[in-house]
C-alpha cells in the first residue's frame, strides 16, 4: 500500500467552486453598493427640491432670497437653511455618500455670462455616478444640456462631456429651479 498525501481532484474542484461563489458574491455586493450610492445622490437632489419648492409655494419666493427687492436668487446655502428652519420645513443632510451639496444663486453659471440661476452644486461626485445621475434625471448622458451638467468644479464654465476634466470625483451642476437657459 502506498502512503497517499494531498488532495484529490474532486476536493480541489469543490474548493475552486466555493471560491468562485464567494468571489461572485463579493463582486455583486460591490455593484449593489455602487448602485445604492448613485440612487442616494439621485434621491438627494429630489429631497432638496421638495422643501425648497414647498417654501416657494408658501411664500412666493425661494428660501434664502433675502435681498430686497427679491431677485429670485438664493443668497447663500446658510440663508436657505435658516429660512426653511424658520418655517419649520425639514430638509435632508448636506452630505450624502461623500457628496456635498451647496445650493445658491450663481452668476454666469455654465459659461452663460449675464445669466444668474439657482443651482445645486454637488461636489465629490465620482464620474461614473455623475453620468448615471445625468441619465436618471435627463434621460441621456450629456454634460452640456438638461438639468444635470458639468460646469467645471466651480459651476461656472461650460464643458462638453463628463470626461472633459481630469478630476475625479468632480462637481455636478443641477438646475433645480427648472428654468433652463
Amino acid at each position: 500500500m502506498r502512503n497517499s498525501k494531498g488532495f484529490t481532484l474532486v476536493e480541489l474542484a469543490v474548493v475552486l467552486v466555493i471560491i468562485g461563489i464567494i468571489l461572485g458574491a463579493v463582486i455583486k455586493g460591490n455593484d449593489l453598493i455602487e448602485n445604492a450610492k448613485v440612487k442616494g445622490v439621485t434621491q438627494a437632489s429630489a429631497k432638496w427640491e421638495v422643501p425648497i419648492m414647498t417654501y416657494y409655494d408658501k411664500k412666493g419666493y425661494f428660501p434664502g432670497d433675502t435681498a430686497a427687492p427679491r431677485d429670485g436668487q438664493i443668497d447663500t446655502f446658510a440663508a436657505l437653511k435658516t429660512a426653511l428652519d424658520t418655517e419649520g420645513i425639514a430638509y435632508p443632510a448636506d452630505t450624502i455618500s461623500d457628496v456635498t451639496f451647496d445650493i445658491k444663486g450663481y452668476a454666469g453659471v455654465c459659461g452663460n455670462a449675464g445669466v444668474s440661476r439657482n443651482i445645486m452644486l454637488m461636489t465629490g461626485v465620482p464620474t461614473a455616478t455623475a453620468k448615471q445621475l445625468d441619465v436618471a434625471i435627463d434621460g441621456k448622458e450629456d454634460a452640456l444640456t438638461g438639468r444635470v451638467r458639468y460646469c467645471g468644479e466651480g459651476g461656472v464654465t461650460a464643458e462638453t462631456t463628463w470626461d472633459a476634466a481630469t478630476t475625479d470625483p468632480r462637481a455636478v451642476t443641477y438646475f433645480f429651479d427648472k428654468t433652463i437657459p
